[in-house]
């Protein structure tokens, strides 16, 4: 007897079989092996196909496979099986829940695909379907969770925030809904936070966080809300909250497997905290291990850069400058195998260019400042970027000499200002543009251009307005030493006098004693000048006392700043670029005044940095371009290797009466307003919340009926 004559027991043999794939697929999706899933219930589908009046079934098969491709990332075949059993779906009677499942699907498919808008219309679909069908209040709450995800991710915020709100409202009346009540506010956090309104977001974490607590296996929601409500916190103001937060996060995270890259977060972004509270120590300890566990987790090149650059800066700021210098190096490495990084390079060469300089590598600073340059003008919205590096290169050419070169670098600054104005952040291009014409007088100045030029009267001017005059005492020191430079050149000695204590006093109000000990060094050069022309022998040695204190102060203040570095190059290469004529100038005075003792301890503190050779003889230039003599001149020389020798450097320093503003990676350079990556930003992508509403949990899987 053959099977055409017994049709019903092929069939029968056909619904056992598909019967056992789609069983077989449902346990293998419970174990987590989607792909045996898959496979079983696209076999179950091709035979359910040979069978007739089975289009239930297969829609059942194909809902089941789009799940399962969804959770192998195959976003776009997941919506492939999704649209076609919601096309059976609505041929069959009775099928509104599978219709709306379907829907579900599609809309969250969509969504991983970035089709936002798409999604929404299907959410929405779902939820008029919903609203139609007894007992589904619990099923219309995941809609509106889920319609809120898509509108958020399309930037309407405050219709994603209406829709968790009403979501909430659903859940509120329904036992046992705990946790989705907790992900309406969680979402709403999320969406609250990106309006700005950081308090109300601050609320609805904190009010998921107790919801989670009551409830099991909730460890990692209960993380994300710690993390979240630290980011809040941080963004207000509030940074020992938030580093609160980041560590309770951490613990937590620690107890969830699979979390090294949200601990990673939590450290680095705990670093952040630490570094702008000042613990620039524990900054470095966090961002130091956040490193360690991102290098184990694949694709996070770009947070191991994060942290590499933002430990730089730490170092920088505590003085390592070598060490910083590895990091930012470090930084751009990883940096350049990892495509549209070209911003970080910039930044990473433009703050190493700010180490070597602080290094007294003026010439490598310059270098990477012009390779910055090079990156940043190919990048929009990156001109206040490109000024900064043409700032910082002009004063590292005046500092080496290239005042024409500078000088063209300061013109350059003023013009990119000008055309990238802002409204929003006029106040501050402003002050730039102030210390570019400082700039623009030195470099006159220095090219025999203007006897005393008025630019830094009017960049005075501008500092001492309202509405600058208390976040630039610092400028307006640098602006009065200059004007005291100037009349010292023109015989104001009076004038100089005055005008460099008034830059004193302003440096020692912003706390920067270095800075106003550095002025040590022309005050008591026009001590000396006018000791010079007294004709009173004890006026003239009160005088010269006081040039020589001054000046010993200001030496030795500069012997403690060389063992800043490490390396013996580094010192020697500093020594040259920053204290060589202020030690030349301290053993001229105690030799005018007969203090052979003082100049025997004064080559013993120095002798580590180079040969001194006391019998060297030789004319020595004033602040006002005149030659002195003494009796027995004495000169600190060194026999140092490098690009420019000692001569080289010392005669441009005594030679340079004016500076071209703030020094080079000083507090107040433009380099203070180049913005530092916050990091992770973590608003908890949607997979984070699981869409909460559409449950792609095995029990969702239609089973053989």
């Amino acid at each position: 007897m053959t099977d055409d004559e017994h049709p019903n027991k092929s069939e029968d043999e056909l619904h056992r079989r598909a019967k056992k794939l789609l069983n077989t697929g449902v346990e293998a999706f419970r174990r987590g092996d989607y792909s045996e899933a898959l496979s079983s219930f696209e076999s179950a589908l091709a035979l359910c196909r040979e069978l007739p009046g089975t289009e239930h079934d297969q829609a059942n098969c194909l809902y089941n496979s789009g799940v399962a491709l969804g959770e192998l990332g195959d976003w776009r075949g997941a919506l492939e099986r999704f649209d076609q059993a919601l096309a059976l779906c609505r041929e069959l009677p009775g099928t509104e829940h599978d219709h709306i499942g379907c829907l579900n699907g599609s809309g969250v498919a969509l969504g991983e695909l970035g089709d936002w808008r798409g999604a929404l219309e299907r959410f929405d679909q779902a939820l008029a379907l919903y609203r139609g069908l007894p007992g589904t209040e619990h099923d219309q709450a995941g809609c509106l969770n889920n319609s809120g995800i898509a509108l958020g991710e399309s930037g309407d915020l405050r219709g994603a925030l209406e829709r968790y709100e009403r979501a909430l409202a659903l859940y509120r009346g329904l036992p046992g809904t705990e946790r989705d009540q907790a992900t309406c506010l969680y979402n709403s956090g999320n969406a609250l936070k990106r309006l700005g309104d950081l308090r109300g977001a601050l609320e609805r974490y904190d009010r998921a966080l107790v919801l989670c607590r009551e409830l099991p296996g909730t460890e990692r929601n209960q993380t994300d809300c710690l993390f979240n409500s630290g980011f809040a916190l941080e963004e207000s103001g509030d940074l020992r909250g938030a580093l609160e937060r980041f560590d309770r996060a951490l613990v937590l995270y620690r107890g969830v497997p699979d979390t090294e890259r949200d601990q990673a977060d939590c450290l680095f972004k705990s670093g952040n905290a630490l570094s702008e509270l000042g613990d620039l120590r524990g900054a470095l300890e966090r961002y130091d291990r956040a490193l360690v566990l991102y290098r184990g987790v694949p694709g996070t090149e770009r947070n191991q850069t994060d942290c590499l650059f933002n430990s730089g800066f730490a170092l920088e700021e505590s003085g390592d400058l070598r060490g910083a210098l590895e990091r930012y190096d470090r930084a751009l490495v990883l940096c350049r195998g990892v495509p549209g990084t070209e911003r970080d390079q910039a930044d990473c060469l433009f703050k190493s260019g700010n180490a070597l300089s602080e290094l007294g590598d003026l010439r490598g600073a310059l270098e990477r400042y012009e390779r910055a340059l090079a990156l940043y003008r190919k990048l929009p919205g990156t001109e206040r970027n490109q000024a900064s590096c043409l700032y910082n290169s002009g004063a590292a050419l005046g500092e080496l000499g290239g005042w024409r070169s500078a000088l063209d670098r300061f013109k350059q600054t003023l013009t990119l200002l000008n055309q990238s104005i802002h409204e929003t952040d006029r106040i501050e291009v402003e002050r730039i543009s102030v210390r570019c014409v400082q700039g623009i007088g030195a470099c006159l100045f220095n090219l025999n251009e203007a006897v005393f030029p008025n630019h830094f009267a009017r960049a005075l001017e501008v500092f001492q307005r309202p509405e600058h005059v208390d976040h630039t005492k610092a400028d307006q020191a640098s602006c009065l030493r200059s004007i005291g430079n100037g009349r010292s050149a023109t015989g104001d000695l009076n004038g100089a006098v005055e005008a460099y204590q008034q830059a004193q006093d302003l440096y020692r109000q912003v706390g920067q004693p270095e800075r106003a000990t550095e002025i040590n060094v022309p005050l008591a050069r026009v001590l000396k000048r006018k000791a010079a022309a007294i004709d009173s022998i004890f006026e003239r040695l009160a005088l010269l006392e006081e040039s020589l204190n001054l000046t010993v102060e200001a030496a030795l203040s500069l012997d403690r700043a060389r063992f800043r570095l490490d390396r013996l190059d580094d010192r020697q290469r500093w020594f040259q670029a920053h204290a060589r004529s202020t030690m030349d100038l301290a053993l001229e005075v105690a030799a005018e005044l007969g203090r052979p003792h003082l100049i025997s301890d004064l080559i013993a503190t120095w002798r580590t940095v180079g040969t001194l050779d006391v019998p060297r003889t030789g004319p020595s230039r004033t602040a006002g371009g005149e030659s002195c003599t003494s009796d027995q001149p004495v000169t600190a020389t060194e026999h140092f290797t490098g690009a420019n020798s000692a001569k080289e450097m010392s005669e441009g320093d005594e030679g340079s009466s004016f500076v071209a503003g703030p020094a080079v990676g000083s507090q107040t350079a433009i380099i203070a307003h180049l913005p530092r990556r916050p990091g992770p930003g973590l608003l908890m992508p949607h997979h984070r919340t699981a869409l909460a509403g559409y449950d792609q949990a095995p029990a969702r899987i239609a089973a053989y009926r």
